[in-house]
């Protein structure tokens, strides 16, 4: 193997006017001098000051892998004197080869003349690798590009990354049960207003309608009564509602679709806002987790509409694909800013994003002044765990 022409020191030092510009990457066509302001001083560096900077592998390589130049973290963490790196082949160098290595992005870098990085698992230590070359302007005595080179190791990093990683699927998981407890919960508290509250009200409801047929001739006893049927009978209402707030029966009983509608007419009936309904298909089968995810988004959706968005036309739509289910809401309103949707006090869009995320998927919120707001949601039907194919 043909090894580059060895260069005086000063030549691979030096980088002065008097260097060879063929030799030099681009940065270096000009000196390389830092002139601090207010002062006539000037800094002169030289290739090697700047290689050695780096606590990692940098290297000036050509495009036969060759290298032409190496800072003393090669030298010291390969243990090789530098006449056993200088001309040599940089795979056998650094991974002990005498082929290209198999994620090397010389090969990329060279036929598009990018520069090219890569972070990858270096199959024979097990470590995470991040390697990658830049092309320069500078050219060996023999007409050979040549490329800076790094290579680093970046193990730690990505161990911490998988533990960060871990860390907030763990933390999505805790939210998920809870979420699920809170549900829970909430059907419980409903299901007992309804039963219990609600039933004893009936009860006292019709214990004053008798004690009223009995008193036809006190007035007063019987305007005092009917008084107190009013106020069991908007008791009686309150607990309904309250019931229904926590956990909505058509949800568990109709399913998703059904009770969205619900709610869009509830919504309407309550606001001047004119609200459209679709579903596709009618029927639209869901879990009971996703069900409740999916109607609790839509649920804080329409609140930020009545409350925020000027809004007299609303329309939501439900569909069921094959791998996915989406829902988007799409108001007239006076539109949502990005920064809007951005702001970290803003607890509700967070939590709509959060339900998403729970189950694998994703919120987008887009809006313009004037124009309304569009908001989609997309869940896959996948069950949360499952292993792709």
């Amino acid at each position: 193997m043909k090894r580059a022409t060895k260069q005086s020191a000063s030549e691979s030092e030096d980088l002065s006017r008097g260097a060879e510009k063929a030799q030099r990457p681009p940065a270096e066509d000009a000196d390389v001098k830092d002139v601090p302001q207010g002062t006539g001083a000037t800094l002169g560096l030289r290739v090697s000051d700047i290689l050695e900077a780096f606590p990692f592998y940098v290297m000036l390589v050509d495009d036969r892998h060759r290298i032409v130049q190496a800072n003393g973290a090669v030298h010291e963490q390969l243990g090789l004197a530098p006449e056993d790196v200088v001309g040599k082949y940089c795979p056998r160098v650094i991974h002990g080869i005498d082929e290209p290595w198999y994620a090397c992005p010389l090969e990329e870098a060279a036929e598009t003349g990018e520069a090219v990085e890569r972070e990858v698992l270096d199959r024979a230590t097990g470590r995470w690798v991040r390697s990658a070359i830049y092309p320069t302007a500078g050219f060996t005595a023999d007409g050979s590009r040549i490329y800076f080179h790094t290579v680093a190791d970046i193990t730690d990093a990505k161990q911490v990354e998988d533990q960060l990683r871990a860390s907030r699927e763990q933390l999505r998981e805790l939210s998920r049960f809870l979420e699920s407890v809170r549900e829970d919960e909430r059907t419980r508290l409903a299901r007992e207003m309804h039963d219990e509250l609600g039933q004893t009200l009936t009860a006292l409801k019709i214990d004053l309608s008798w004690l009223a047929r009995r008193l036809q001739e006190r007035q007063s006893l019987l305007e005092k009564t009917a008084s107190m049927g009013e106020l069991i009978d908007e008791a009686i209402q309150t607990v309904k509602r309250i019931a229904t707030e926590l956990r909505p029966g058509v949800l568990d009983d109709l399913g998703l679709a059904d009770a969205i509608e619900w709610q869009t007419q509830e919504l309407g009936r309550r606001t001047d806002i004119t609200f459209r309904f679709n579903a596709y298909p009618e029927q639209v089968i869901v879990d009971r987790d996703r069900s409740t995810a999916i109607f609790r988004i839509c649920q804080e959706a329409l609140t930020n509409v009545v409350r925020h968005a000027d809004a007299t036309r609303v329309s939501v739509s439900l569909k069921k694909g094959s791998s996915r289910i989406s829902l988007r809401i799409r108001d007239n309103g006076k539109g949502v800013e990005e920064s809007q949707t951005l702001d970290p006090g803003a607890l509700g869009l967070l939590g709509m994003r959060e339900r998403a995320r729970d189950w694998g998927g994703e919120m987008a919120i887009t809006g313009a002044p004037g124009k309304g707001t569009l908001v989609v949601v997309s869940i896959p039907l996948a069950k949360k765990g499952d292993s792709e194919c």
